[in-house]
């Protein structure tokens, strides 16, 4: 690899738009500031039915391998590792040859996972593959380490080597759909484009989930369009429990948790961040929200450590109680309360880490009740035709990108369409098609195909 420095690296990254493609979408040119000891690449696709990190390793193991080399030069890190898990077989071999072929072994490893929820999370990641536990309301870069996810690393060999900004997104489309596969779609391809490329919904009454299972929100409809951080397509059935937990009435469950709740403590026992030593017990909370306690605030900004995994809801609680959704509601209430997240990280002890508490992928795919759906939805062509993109000015951690373009303009695939604002946190936004901007507003940029 061609010897480049950490400026270089920085600058074409910045001008790319690459931004972090495993669901927070942080700007990549700021978190590969810090320096650090280690590059961490993320392959573990934390959701069930997800199949885009796995087939990006699997198919661009070059790139996923190049990446990792320039995160490293850029943070100054001695070593990197990519975590994936142990059934990923194809996309081992595949990046063991790629280790070989560029004669990095002695830089670059991988570390294999079992296959438990949430592997992908980057706290319990850290801890798996590093040994070592991020502190509370910390960052990686706090235990000298800094991650990336794997598409992430694709997209900062393409920015260094070839100049090429972020204009396509790798999305799986699974569940109630006739032929579950995984496409490479421009960014602002409509979901309405994707589904039918699935063979559309095999259900009369569906709905979509954007993203996975677990954490992935309920769209009202199919109208949507992918953007940067995109990776899943979940259609269901309209009555399917994956869909019906994210319909609750939240006063009925809070009724709920007044009257249901056993205080077995099981949302505790299973929580990551608790197992971890972080100050979070979902179980308290509930207890003092069922019994109408205002005083243990300290129980109550323990919501801010909530990461939403949702394994408490969906796995541990045999009362059929959320208390996911209890601590989104209560993060809110105490942001309008002026009570505001600790920003000081706090050193903690783990509790316990180890395979008795690591609840297996499978068991949580038949629990949901998505065993039916758990196919391989391989990589597939995406021929349908797509008339216009919506590509929208915030794919990422920050502020909104500033538009540079007008209607009326002429594009082409890869023009800076959105530019960084000055002094501001963001990322650039980047044409995916050629044609013509029908529309530019506040919050996205509409190109119809020329």
């Amino acid at each position: 690899m061609k010897k480049i420095s950490k400026k270089e690296i920085l600058k074409r990254i910045r001008e790319a738009g690459v931004v972090g493609a495993g669901g927070a979408g942080f700007p990549t040119h700021v978190k590969y500031e810090a320096p650090v000891e280690v590059v961490v690449a993320n392959g573990a696709e934390c959701e069930p039915l997800v199949r885009a990190d796995r087939l990006t390793m699997q198919n661009h193991p070059r790139e996923v391998v190049s990446g990792m080399l320039f995160a490293m030069e850029a943070v100054g890190a001695k070593r990197g590792i990519i975590g994936l898990k142990a059934k990923y077989k194809d996309a081992i071999a595949a990046l063991d040859e790629q280790i070989q072929l560029q004669k990095v072994a002695d830089r670059v490893s991988l570390f294999k996972l079992n296959d438990f929820y949430p592997a992908g999370d980057e706290f319990v990641l850290i801890r798996e593959v590093l040994q070592r536990t991020i502190p509370e309301f910390g960052l990686p870069k706090h235990v000298g380490a800094v991650v990336s996810n794997v598409s992430t690393l694709v997209d900062v060999t393409h920015a260094i080597e070839d100049a090429k900004p972020v204009t396509t997104r790798l999305v799986t489309v699974s569940g109630a759909v006739k032929n579950p596969a995984t496409f490479e779609v421009p960014i602002g391809t409509p979901f309405e484009s994707l589904i039918k490329a699935a063979g559309n919904p095999a259900v009369d009454s569906a709905r979509l989930i954007i993203g996975g299972p677990m954490m992935g929100s309920l769209s009202p409809d199919f109208s949507g369009h992918v953007s940067k951080t995109t990776s899943s397509l979940l259609v269901l059935p309209e009555n399917h429990p994956v869909v019906m937990r994210r319909l609750r009435d939240k006063k009925r469950q809070l009724h709920l948790t007044r009257s249901a709740c056993l205080k077995c403590m099981m949302c505790s026992d299973l929580c990551p961040r608790n197992l971890l030593g972080h100050d979070l017990y979902p179980d308290r909370i509930m207890r003092n929200i069922a019994a109408g306690v205002a005083e243990d605030i300290q129980a109550y900004t323990g919501a801010y450590l909530c990461s939403e995994c949702g394994l408490c809801a969906a796995y541990a609680c045999v009362m059929n109680l959320d208390p996911c959704a209890m601590n989104v509601e209560l993060k809110a209430l105490l942001g309008k309360a002026g009570i505001k997240r600790p920003n000081e990280p706090r050193v903690t002890q783990a509790r316990v880490f180890g395979d008795v508490r690591h609840v297996p992928s499978l068991r949580l795919i038949s629990r949901l009740g998505l065993l039916p759906f758990d196919l391989p939805a391989k990589m597939a062509e995406f021929t349908e035709p797509v008339k216009f993109v919506s590509i929208s000015l915030k794919q990422h951690v920050g502020a909104p990108a500033r538009a540079c373009v007008k209607a009326g303009d002429a594009v082409v695939v890869g023009q800076l369409i959105g530019e960084i604002p000055k002094d501001q946190l963001a990322a650039n936004v980047h044409s995916s098609i050629s044609g013509l901007v029908r529309e530019v507003t506040d919050n996205a940029i509409l190109i119809d195909v020329k």
